[in-house]
């Protein structure tokens, strides 16, 4: 407490090594959370004050049409109160359940073996098979192990930390071992994984660091326009390119926190350039992860 007071913290910058830069105030987690408050009650007016902007608009445009049927209506008054309305209507970044995140307590993690990669996005097997083919001496993909056991048995390891994700097949699970995790990075590689976004929570749970890296696409008709002569030889079709481009944004709108990096999508060279430099510059970086809530 800065002089005593309530309502500031005194705090260092540190840089990506950890190493202190300069000191100073910050607002303390209560004024933060007082503010979150407060935009947020505001938010909640103006939604509502907006709704019946809108309500009233739209009736008084019924009204009017009624009035004046045989009139082609050339007020453009309703418009502009949509407009307005939609235009005020301002847009406050909520968490999950509305919690506010403005202060998160951390931890650092010494990370001496090469952390694991999970490219999420658009052409994930092809760029993957791309990273393997150029660069095997520094990544390998995760073999998935086939297992016949019941979904009871692979809950089961999933719970017991023994397996990190798997997908149902016919009459048989492929699985994502840690053992196969360890087994690669002990090879002194990086591991590209092959599981869902939702089983990184998991990971962190079995001390497993992952680079999550997105892959971000402009526009379903970028994705379409990609081509390779060697890794991606078939068209891509427009209805593939819109389930890839709706499958990207979803993942990116629920599991945007995760992000260790975001690389933009374009010729398949590029992506798996830009991979390469989040890569090496993330196993380099402390490493700092959520611990207990403040």
């Amino acid at each position: 407490l800065p002089q005593g007071s309530f309502g500031s913290w005194m705090a260092w910058q540190l840089d990506e090594n950890a190493q202190k830069m300069q000191r100073g105030q910050i607002p303390s987690k209560y004024v933060m959370d007082q503010e979150f408050s407060r935009r947020l009650s505001m938010s909640e007016v103006k939604d509502d004050s907006s709704a019946a902007k809108t309500l009233s608009a739209a009736a008084r445009r019924s009204f009017f049409r009624r009035k004046h049927k045989h009139k082609r209506s050339g007020s453009k008054d309703g418009k502009d109160l949509l407009a307005l309305d939609t235009f005020s209507n301002d847009s406050i970044p909520l968490f999950e359940d509305s919690v506010s995140l403005a202060y998160q307590r951390v931890q650092k993690v010494d990370c001496t073996s090469l952390r694991p990669v999970l490219i999420l996005g658009p052409f994930l097997d092809v760029v993957k098979e791309m990273l393997v083919n150029e660069a095997p001496s520094k990544f390998c993909r995760c073999p998935l192990e086939v297992m016949k056991a019941s979904q009871q048995a692979i809950e089961r390891g999933v719970k017991d930390c023994l397996f990190v994700d798997y997908k149902r097949r016919s009459g048989h699970f492929d699985v994502t071992t840690v053992a196969s995790i360890k087994e690669i990075t002990e090879k002194n590689r990086h591991c590209l994984l092959d599981v869902a976004p939702h089983a990184i929570e998991r990971l962190h749970h079995m001390h497993i660091y992952p680079i999550v890296i997105f892959i971000h696409y402009k526009s379903a008709k970028h994705i379409k326009e990609q081509r390779d002569p060697i890794y991606l030889k078939d068209k891509v079709t427009q209805r593939h390119s819109k389930e890839q481009f709706e499958t990207a944004q979803k993942i990116e709108q629920e599991y945007s926190r995760y992000f260790t990096g975001v690389v933009q999508g374009g010729a398949l060279s590029s992506i798996c350039t830009q991979i390469l430099a989040v890569v090496n510059q993330e196993q380099n970086k402390v490493l700092w992860i959520p611990a207990c809530p403040l």
